[in-house]
């Protein structure tokens, strides 16, 4: 380093990776790096701190470098990898360090579907301090921050370059040397750090405006509007010119004034109001583009006829027949929909799934049937309460109290002392107060005062919400369930299931079908204990083995199903 700038010295070079190399736990990490942006040290005895990184590497060294960016490591280095016979030899370039907390992590995806891990600093988040250009298009990222909430300044597509390049030569944009791989982001990547303030953004634009530099569409003299005194009148004055501009800025998928609804529709036995036909038309339109639509409307507005059709238009514009529809309902409304469904699409088939195991049976006869693409419309009505009927959920953790024979002669505290999490390996803590505090550099944090769960505030119920007793539903330091399924087996321990396997590798070993028959036949039946179903959840099933099944999903009355679902997490 020398005058407190990044001195780059390593050419990037085809057989020479860029890395980056982390100190932590006593090991050396690399990973390969593709892009790496860093602020200049205000002192010659630090580092530079890192802003941005995108790397790859195993999940061991991706986890290595999260933990050493979040604890604020300063023992990064940043160089590339020579390659040898088994792996590559490390040469720094120069040392970076982490700031403590301050960082989101983003995994991503780059060539060849390879996993990489994006790390940003807040200061590029923010869009305050730092712009991050991905597109090779800096113009137009200066533009959308000037019109966000910080600046409220309407930049033209005409203003860009002029804007952009008059913020350079004033000195209020300044390019900030970094580092990306140019074969992967070939429209290149720009860091600009910003030195403007509201009232020099505003003083900017008005002088260019003034000297002719920044050109208006339509010329004014702009008297018209100091007869404006509140936002009503502005909004009375000129409706009618801000819905035109809209009109002209956002084009709707389908347009019932322009467009004609689909063809289709007209060959159902109940016609479809004009419209219901057209939002049936816009949505089945829409979904070639995105993947969810919500419908909303008033009772009576024949919200049924509209999903049904939507199902019936979306295909059709797919050129399919034939299809797996899934629709989820309140259970009141199981018996309506298949009535609804044959009003429009008399020719469907139709599965009213009353438990789980209907639609498992259907779904297993389907996959040995080889798979076949349906040849007509195929709807699966299933109630929510099927759909989140599940086995009984217990505990997956104990109470662990232990203590070493020095801590029990000296009364010390137990080693490990709570419920322990299976996933993290961290007691389960209490929160017992929380504090906004500001801290160095003057922004809000949120303090937790945390302490070890005691045994008895666990309890037999799983609580997502602090009320009477903490809650218990998931691990404070990691997240993961605290609680699992269970259902009853036919073995109460490994030893009985050890003791019933001998029996029929003894009558495998005596090739006798008949006894091996037999021992089956007489073994005992499943027990059944109260208040633990031997079941599970249809969505449950669904997402483990039937995914990609379904080429449609229908939910009815979605709101009601989205507040049962927070009940009953």
């Amino acid at each position: 380093m020398s005058n407190n700038k990044i001195e780059w010295k390593l050419e990037e070079t085809e057989d020479c990776p860029k890395m980056l190399e982390v100190y932590l736990e006593q090991a050396w990490q690399n990973a390969f790096c593709y892009a790496l942006a860093c602020e200049a040290p205000d002192q010659s005895w630090k580092q530079p701190l890192i802003l941005m990184t995108i790397i790859a590497g195993s999940d061991s060294t991706l986890q290595s470098m999260k933990a050493a960016m979040d604890i604020g490591s300063n023992g990064f280095h940043f160089g590339q990898g020579e390659k040898t016979l088994t792996t590559y030899e490390f040469q720094r370039d120069f040392q970076l360090c982490a700031d403590k907390g301050s960082y989101e992590k983003f995994p991503i995806t780059i060539n060849q579907n390879r996993k990489a891990l994006a790390i940003v600093h807040d200061k590029l988040l923010a869009n305050d301090e730092y712009v991050l250009s991905f597109d090779g298009n800096p113009a137009q990222d200066i533009a959308n921050l000037l019109g966000g909430s910080k600046y409220g300044l309407h930049i033209l597509d005409d203003w860009k370059e002029i804007v952009y390049q008059e913020l350079i030569s004033r000195g209020y944009l300044e390019e900030i040397e970094m580092y990306y791989d140019k074969s992967l982001f070939i429209d290149g990547m720009s860091l600009l750090r910003i030195k403007l303030s509201e009232e020099d953004a505003d003083n900017l634009i008005s002088e260019l405006v003034k000297s002719g530099a920044l050109v208006f569409p339509k010329s004014g003299t702009g008297q018209a509007i100091e007869n404006v005194n509140s936002l009503t009148d502005y909004l009375l004055e000129y409706s009618d010119a801000m819905v035109q501009k809209l009109a002209e800025e956002v084009q709707p998928t389908h347009n019932p004034m322009e467009d004609e609804s689909l063809q289709h529709f007209e060959n159902f036995p109940r016609t479809l109001f004009p419209v219901q036909s057209h939002v049936a038309t816009a949505i089945s339109k829409r979904l070639l583009e995105q993947k969810a639509v919500i419908i909303q409307g008033e009772m009576s507005t024949g919200k049924t006829a509209v999903m049904t059709s939507v199902a019936e238009g979306y295909h059709h514009l797919k050129g399919k027949t034939g299809y797996f529809a899934c629709v989820m309902v309140p259970p009141s409304l199981t018996a309506k929909w298949p009535d609804e469904i044959r009003e429009i699409v008399p020719h469907a088939e139709i599965h009213v799934i009353e438990k789980t195991s209907q639609l498992i049976e259907y779904h297993v006869a389907w996959e040995k049937a080889g798979r076949p693409k349906p040849i007509k419309p195929t709807f699966f009505v299933i109630s929510f309460t099927t759909m989140r009927g599940d086995s009984r959920i217990v505990p997956s953790v104990e109470f662990s109290y232990k203590k070493t024979t020095l801590q029990k002669t000296e009364q010390r505290t137990p080693y490990r002392y709570g419920y322990y999490c299976p996933s993290c390996g961290h007691a389960h803590q209490v929160i017992e107060s929380t504090n906004v505090v500001t801290n160095e550099n003057g922004e809000e944090e949120t303090k937790h005062t945390k302490r070890t769960m005691n045994e008895d505030e666990f309890g037999t119920g799983r609580r997502i919400s602090n009320s009477v007793k903490p809650q218990n539903a998931f691990c404070s330091e990691c997240g993961d369930s605290l609680w699992t399924k269970k259902v009853p087996t036919h073995f109460s321990s490994f030893k009985e299931w050890a003791m019933y396997e001998k029996e029929l590798a003894h009558a495998l070993a005596q090739k006798n079908p008949n006894l091996f028959k037999h021992i089956q036949d007489t073994h005992k039946e499943l027990p059944k204990v109260v208040g633990m179903p031997r079941r599970i959840a249809a969505i449950e099933y669904i997402r483990r083995q039937m995914r990609n099944f379904f080429d449609i999903s229908i939910i009815d009355e979605v709101h009601e199903r989205v507040r049962r679902c927070l009940i009953s997490s």
